[in-house]
């Protein structure tokens, strides 16, 4: 055989080596990365970490934060950053009975509480004099009772206005401590010599002097 003709055999097999060779890499790298992928694992772990960092969930926050609403959040966040996006506790707020560390979920309502008022209610109170009758017509009832005591004309005893004292003079009906101080220094200076004298005292008027007539005297 010529030494040209060996040659160009040589060639060949080796040409037909290299493709076999070459078939048999890409097997081999197809079969380290299924699907088809290019990425090492490191890589791949990394992209799907940002993406489940991306994932976003929607939750309602509600009751006592100063922005109550819908929001749509990172789903690694906890309840109290979603307080913060609500624009956070309003004063009267019970964050004690919140659990602000727990982490939020796709359709959660998050439901600040209010504290418990630290006065009785109106609604309480009103209940509470319902209850033991000291109610607004009680009241009045008591408070006409009271007016009354120790003022009817069959129970009282004549006030005598040139002499009873301070005192006294405020046992008569609408008398208080001011009005009787004023009877006793009208009297100082000039004593009264008939009912309708208390005229001269600043603040009783014809009225009021109906009122006292029966159960004043003149002494």
């Amino acid at each position: 055989m010529q030494p040209k003709a060996k040659k160009l055999i040589f060639i060949a097999v080796l040409l037909t080596g290299c493709i076999i060779t070459g078939l048999i890499s890409t097997d081999d790298k197809a079969k380290a990365l299924p699907g088809g992928s290019s990425l090492p694992q490191s890589a791949q772990s990394a992209v799907t970490s940002k993406a489940a960092q991306a994932k976003t969930v929607r939750v309602q926050v509600s009751g006592a934060v100063l922005e109550p609403g819908v929001y749509d959040l990172p789903a690694s966040c906890r309840v109290e950053e979603a307080i913060a996006v609500a624009g956070g506790l309003t004063e009267n707020a019970d964050s004690e009975r919140v659990n602000l560390v727990r982490k939020v979920r796709d359709g959660m309502q998050i439901r600040v509480p209010v504290q418990k008022a630290a006065r009785t209610s109106r609604t309480q109170r009103e209940s509470a004099q319902a209850k033991y009758g000291l109610g607004e017509s009680a009241s009045k009832k008591y408070g006409s009772a009271k007016a009354g005591s120790g003022r009817n004309s069959s129970m009282m005893q004549s006030v005598r206005i040139n002499s009873a004292s301070v005192s006294e003079l405020q046992q008569l009906p609408g008398i208080g401590p001011a009005l009787a101080q004023r009877i006793v220094e009208t009297r100082n200076s000039g004593r009264f010599t008939s009912v309708e004298d208390l005229l001269r005292v600043p603040g009783i008027g014809k009225a009021k002097l109906a009122k006292l007539r029966d159960y004043v005297e003149v002494d």
